[in-house]
């Protein structure tokens, strides 16, 4: 019994375990195909995020960026040797400084050079070994852990610290990792123990690891003065850095080599040899979540077989052996999420209507609707088929109503139901007699007693006392149509009636409908009708687009930029539009957008209205299942990069050169340009949606799906700027400016020329034919002065912008950083968020040329980054005063100086290598 009740338990944790992680975690393969990202070697052994927030991988063979179609390949400078499969390694990726990334490999150390886009080969004599991992410290020193010690370089001098001088081979001399604290300490990693460097005298202390049932060590990572060390034997141990202990931490069921660890936010992945994927909490050292491979449903990880891990925020990144690819674990956003009872987590149901009452959930779908008992959680199917149920004439379910202690459940092509959820029995009323092979779109109580049914057939009205009913049609009505599709009641008590002819009013005391003081964008089909707070009203037209009006109807307006067929409003006051691409949220001043939920599937089903319930939560019909939305001020940002440009079919510039204070001039002749673009945080290129524009030559936004690139072919000589986003998200835009340079034919130079040579030609002849003029003397009263001498050779009097930074010593370049830094600390202009360089060159005294010199010659850095970085140090102090508190994200980054979202987001990860919401999180509190 004891051992039975052991295994019951063991498979009951598993289970939950197994279940949790499968609730928050989606899990995508990657690099297989170029659904994903097509990889071109599949042995991912390192992965790495740089401070632009691209995932970079290490393979066999190459270093690659992941994103879009297909990764971004760097290959290595030198001739493959021998038939190995892996003749490159790469043990680790580090970026030392801003945009330089190194690689360690099997066969030494590599520096990536982004104009060649290659890897290139540092310390060819010195370092010709295994390199078996990288560490930097604050100011971009690298620390290079080998097979034969430490090497430390400094961007101009390389040393070499040994273990064990005497003995070249010894196991001492095998750094396994290394993790760099602060400026002067470096732990590094043996498989016997921790050995702990004086980074500036070379002086070094021995560790020795005590725990005879770890084994070998293999792995490190350091996180908050504690040493998270995983081994051969399966275990996780800990060294504490104040203390300078070992103790043991974790230990998995079964003996398989931790051979990577990464630390976030409190959590601990552990990747294994052969168990998949842990994540610990790194305080108590309990597992969190199991991941393993699954071939069965396919949301498994590829193999149990690790090699590398990196925790991202909500992503998690695992690298696998023998060439299999590699998994992203996302969290799923807590924002939104799929109604899970019994079926409904299992399988993807169509969804047409919802209706959610005090113990009963009921979901419409082609083939009936669900009756869900929320306190048992029996689900019941209720079809036209199945025995008993004759009542319900249709399986396509349009629309429920909550009628107490019964259901009218409106169908397509069957009328009216009446449905008892206690004892699952339809009812035959009158109402259900008149309404028998008509569409019920959607039921309206008025407050007064009555309830109004949108039909295929015109449209009805119920009172709830008298039991009369009463059939209003275009013919006896005045309708537009004979098909109401949506009725709507407003503040004002306007009865609203959307028909496939148009929108009209209805009068309820005569029965009669006018459309008089309407606009004829009016007679369109109508679908639904709805009222924001404010009195804006919203008008779904029939072909997806949407129709605004203010309260008083003196203003109608198209929102061209707009598809949806139904509208809601959260407590927040945002707008929820649905279409069939996903789940748009819209401002309140009708101006800001963000598309949700196209990677969960979530496509709004067509005609499904969204409901609001009484604890503001929002819930959608979709073609996957029904999503509750739970609505938030801010979400994490999401910017869109643009990383390649091909001119004439040819790469022409990357990331790295794409800048958006730059302008790049092309010849005449390099008119034929593709850009490609994906976001940051990863998103499949079939689930992502942008928008681009050309300015120069479109006018507006061109929508754009499952393509990451774009290309214009032959282009006019002009200025132009390729501008790209997410679908309707203007935050997340990113843009490169160029020039197509004019075009010069042979024939205007000969042109031009001709005209000089006949113009010199006229004056030398009327040189040469002017009349002689008679010496005439003339006194004057001012004495004769002497020639004036220049004061400086005439060569040197104008100095080009290109010559002045290079006349520039330290000691005047320091000058005018000084005045720089004083302008900004003392008149603080950077909260100016249309301040140019312009306007700072005038402000202190030099030209523009002069600092444009000085940003990129001494302060290494551009003049956006210079005025930003005091804008992010604004932002910081407004948390500390506790600002973040009284005003929205973006409202505080406006009155910090920042122009736009975008801007401020990229700029705030760039200078604090953390998000806005992830800083305050950190710091809010102090």
């Amino acid at each position: 019994m004891p051992l039975l009740r052991f295994f019951l338990i063991f498979v009951l944790l598993f289970v939950a375990a197994g279940g949790a992680s499968a609730d928050e975690y989606t899990v995508t393969a990657i690099g297989n195909d170029e659904i994903t990202c097509r990889f071109e070697d599949n042995r991912i052994n390192a992965i790495y995020k740089d401070s632009d927030g691209f995932v970079w991988i290490g393979t066999g063979a190459t270093v690659e960026r992941v994103g879009g179609r297909r990764s971004l390949a760097y290959h290595f400078a030198e001739e493959r040797q021998g038939i190995a499969p892996a003749p490159f390694l790469v043990n680790a990726l580090i970026e030392a400084q801003k945009h330089e990334l190194w690689a360690a490999t099997i066969q030494g150390v590599w520096r990536m050079n982004h104009v060649a886009h290659t890897m290139e080969r540092m310390f060819a004599d010195e370092i010709n070994f295994p390199v078996q991992a990288l560490g930097k410290d604050e100011s971009g020193t690298l620390y290079i852990a080998t097979t034969n010690g430490l090497y430390i370089y400094d961007g101009s001098r390389l040393r070499h610290i040994v273990m064990d001088e005497k003995n070249a081979i010894s196991a001492r001399n095998l750094i396994m990792d290394i993790a760099v604290v602060g400026s002067q300490e470096a732990w590094l990693l043996t498989a016997e123990g921790l050995v702990l460097c004086d980074t500036r005298s070379g002086a070094l202390k021995f560790y020795p690891c005590p725990l005879a049932s770890a084994g070998r060590l293999f792995c490190l990572v350091e996180r908050e003065g504690c040493l998270y060390i995983g081994t051969q034997q399966g275990e996780v141990i800990t060294f504490d850095l104040s203390k300078r202990t070992f103790s043991s931490f974790w230990k998995s069921d079964v003996q398989v080599p931790v051979v990577a660890l990464d630390w976030e936010a409190g959590l601990l992945g552990v990747a294994t040899k052969g168990q998949g994927l842990y994540l610990l909490s790194a305080t108590e050292g309990a597992t969190m979540r199991h991941f393993t491979y699954d071939g069965e449903t396919g949301q498994g990880l590829l193999s149990n077989m690790l090699s590398s891990v990196l925790l991202a925020g909500d992503e998690i990144w695992c690298g696998t052996d023998y060439y299999q690819g590699m998994n992203l674990l996302k969290k799923r956003d807590a924002s939104y999420r799929r109604y899970a009872r019994g079926l409904f987590a299992r399988h993807d149901v169509g969804v047409r209507s919802f209706l959610k009452t005090g113990h009963y959930t009921f979901v419409g779908t082609r083939e009936g609707f669900y009756c869900v008992d929320e306190r048992t959680g029996n689900i019941r199917l209720v079809s036209v088929s199945r025995a008993g149920e004759g009542h319900l004439r249709s399986n396509l379910i349009f629309s429920f109503f909550d009628n107490g202690d019964e259901v009218w459940v409106g169908t397509c092509g069957g009328g009216l139901a009446v449905f008892n959820p206690k004892d699952g029995t339809f009812r035959e009323t009158p109402l259900t007699r008149t309404c028998v092979s008509n569409d019920i779109f959607m039921f309206q109580d008025d407050g007064e007693g009555l309830v109004w049914l949108a039909a295929s057939d015109g449209l009805y009205s119920y009172d709830r006392r008298s039991g009369d009913i009463r059939d209003y049609n275009a013919s006896g009505s005045g309708m537009p149509g004979n098909i109401v599709y949506g009725i709507y009641v407003d503040s004002k008590q306007r009865f609203w009636v959307g028909t496939d002819k148009g929108l009209t009013l209805f009068d309820r005391s005569t029965g009669r409908c006018s459309s008089a003081g309407l606009p004829s964008v009016c007679s369109a089909a109508v679908r639904s009708i709805y009222e924001g707070r404010d009195g804006t009203l919203f008008f779904c037209l029939l072909d997806n687009r949407l129709l605004v009006a203010d309260n008083e109807l003196k203003h109608f307006r198209m929102l061209d930029a707009v598809r949806c067929h139904t509208v809601m409003q959260d407590s927040l006051g945002f707008y929820w539009l649905g279409d069939a691409t996903g789940l748009l949220r819209m401002d309140e001043k009708l101006e800001g957008y963000r598309l949700f939920g196209m990677e969960a599937g979530l496509s709004v089903s067509s005609g499904a209205p969204i409901a609001k319930d009484e604890n503001g939560q929002l819930w959608v019909c979709a073609t996957k299942g029904v999503y509750t939305i739970i609505p938030q001020q801010e979400y994490p940002d999401l910017s869109v990069r643009i990383t390649e440009m091909f001119v004439n079919g040819k790469p022409y510039a990357d990331h790295y050169v794409l800048c958006s204070d730059t302008v790049l001039v092309l010849e005449p002749d390099e008119n034929t340009v593709t850009f490609q673009f994906f976001p940051l945080g990863y998103r499949a290129p079939g689930q992502a949606r942008y928008q681009y524009m050309l300015e120069g030559k479109d006018s507006t936004w061109i929508d754009l799906s499952g393509e990451d690139k774009v290309s214009f072919f032959g282009l006019p000589s002009g200025q132009y700027k390729f501008r790209v986003r997410e679908y309707m998200n203007r935050d997340s835009e990113d843009f490169v400016s160029f020039v197509v340079g004019t075009q010069r034919s042979w024939l205007l130079y000969v042109v031009v020329l001709g005209g000089v040579l006949a113009i010199s030609a006229f004056v030398v002849y009327r040189i040469r034919n002017r009349k002689p003029v008679a010496d005439v003397q003339v006194e004057s009263p001012v004495q004769a002065l002497p020639p004036v001498q220049p004061s400086e050779p005439a060569p040197e009097a104008v100095q080009s912008s290109a010559e002045s930074y290079s006349k520039l010593n330290e000691a005047e370049a320091q000058a005018v950083i000084e005045a720089l830094k004083r302008y900004m600390e003392e008149q603080q202009p950077y909260l100016n968020v249309d301040l140019k360089q312009s306007d700072v060159a005038v402000a202190v005294g030099y030209p523009t040329y002069l600092l444009s010199a000085v940003f990129t010659h001494h302060l290494k850095m551009g003049y956006y980054d210079f005025v930003n970085s005091y804008r992010v140090e604004r932002f910081k102090q407004s948390v500390a005063e506790g600002l973040h508190k009284k005003y929205t994200l973006v409202t505080l980054a406006e009155k910090c100086g920042f122009k736009s979202k975008a801007s401020f987001f990229r700029a705030f990860k760039k200078f604090t290598g953390s998000t806005p919401s992830e800083y305050i999180q950190q710091h809010g509190g102090e």
